[in-house]
């Protein structure tokens, strides 16, 4: 019996040896070693949105209380005679401009100002016009102006955020909305319609015209007191709207792309936004990276945003290694703006020992733990422990 195992451990032996030669890795293309890997093909940094400090990045809010076009105020002006029935406030309107027109007074500018810089400024235009000689003015604020901003993408709270005027920033959209999600990228798009194509929207929305007789094809009708018509030629066709006397062509939107890692504290790039405009944060789902070969766990696994991910990470991540002598790791990466991947060879020990060789990940690599002449000794080994343990037999010494 003592003999039967021997000579069966020695054809065992030599299979495994011969099968260790024949699996052993072949000259891949473009094999390159981590110590010699070209800065091209290094992998780059997943990053993340919340790399931006956007508190370092905010600026100073303005005060809100501040009186701006499109506000609405309560005005109250009164000469001290008048009972408190008497006092009724009048709400008023700031224009575009920021002129306000005070009944009795005329147009007073207020934007810029606090109420009570308000009141002191009616009151003075007031005298000074001769209309009062120490009036009582009283302003408070009615109705504050506000952007509607539409948030999407990586957010915590899609939807509509409504931004005082004087507050319509683009790190102030997206802290109303709730801050960056986990998976937000650092790109940022604004998207945005000029005045003439609201205009033009809103006309769309309106009760269809009513066309007038057809001198023929392709001829211009007037339509009541509306755009005129342009009829196409051919059968089918559908009357095409032309602007109004007077009204812009619809202006096409303008896409704003915006780095945030590219913003600065002082704030000279933080986009001032208006009424309407749409935010998209850019949502970063990158390529999952993959594990085979000698790990106990080989699969796909989820490659963070803004965390890098090193090859001794994702062999930890796979369970480790499932065979105690495999070393040898190929890394298969693809390269934007090449056919074909590159191959980068390194190994467990190397990596535990030199930050050069521990190679960056990069969304969507292969992580290869390689058969060895070496592993294959070891399953060999470990194969005839086990069948001598089974047997009960003790494994012959040469």
């Amino acid at each position: 019996m003592r003999n039967f195992h021997s000579a069966s451990f020695q054809r065992i032996l030599l299979g495994g040896l011969a099968l260790a030669v024949l699996t052993a890795p072949g000259c891949a293309n473009r094999v390159i070693r981590a110590s010699r890997m070209p800065a091209r093909y290094q992998a780059a940094m997943v990053t993340n949105a919340k790399v931006a400090d956007l508190g370092r990045l905010s600026m100073p809010s303005t005060s809100s209380s501040l009186i701006e076009p499109e506000d609405v105020v309560d005005v109250t002006i009164s000469s001290g005679l008048e009972t408190a029935t008497q006092m009724t406030p009048t709400p008023v309107r700031v224009d575009d401009n920021g002129l306000a027109m005070i009944a009795l007074v005329g147009e007073v500018p207020l934007a810029g100002l606090e109420p009570f810089q308000a009141e002191q400024r009616i009151a003075a235009v007031a005298v000074e016009r001769g209309l009062y000689r120490a009036p009582q003015v009283t302003v408070t604020m009615k109705k504050k102006a506000v952007n509607r901003i539409t948030v999407i993408g990586a957010v915590e709270k899609q939807g509509v955020q409504e931004l005082p005027r004087s507050q319509s920033t683009l790190l102030d959209a997206l802290v109303a909305a709730g801050s960056l999600n986990d998976k937000a990228g650092t790109t940022i798009e604004v998207r945005r319609h000029g005045a003439a194509a609201r205009q033009m929207a809103a006309a769309e929305a309106a009760p269809a015209p009513v066309e007038a007789a057809s001198d023929g094809e392709g001829d211009i009708q007037l339509a009541s007191g509306m755009s005129p018509i342009r009829r196409l030629p051919g059968p089918g066709r559908q009357p095409q709207r032309l602007p109004a006397p007077g009204q812009a062509a619809a202006a096409p939107p303008e896409t704003v792309t915006i780095d945030l890692t590219e913003l600065d504290p002082a704030g000279r790039n933080n986009m001032t936004l208006q009424d309407g405009d749409v935010v998209r944060v850019e949502t970063r789902d990158p390529t999952p990276i993959s594990v085979i070969g000698l790990v106990n766990k080989p699969g796909q696994y989820e490659m963070p945003v803004g965390q890098p991910v090193h090859v001794l990470d994702a062999i930890a991540l796979a369970g480790e290694r499932s065979n105690g002598w495999a070393d040898k790791i190929y890394i298969t990466r693809h390269v934007k703006g090449e056919n074909e991947p590159v191959v980068i060879e390194t190994s467990v020990m190397q990596a535990q020992h030199d930050n050069e060789h521990n190679v960056r990940l990069a969304p969507g690599d292969v992580v290869s733990i390689e058969k060895t002449p070496q592993t294959v000794i070891y399953g060999v080994f470990t194969t005839i422990v086990r069948f001598s343990i089974v047997a009960g037999q003790s494994i012959p010494i040469f």
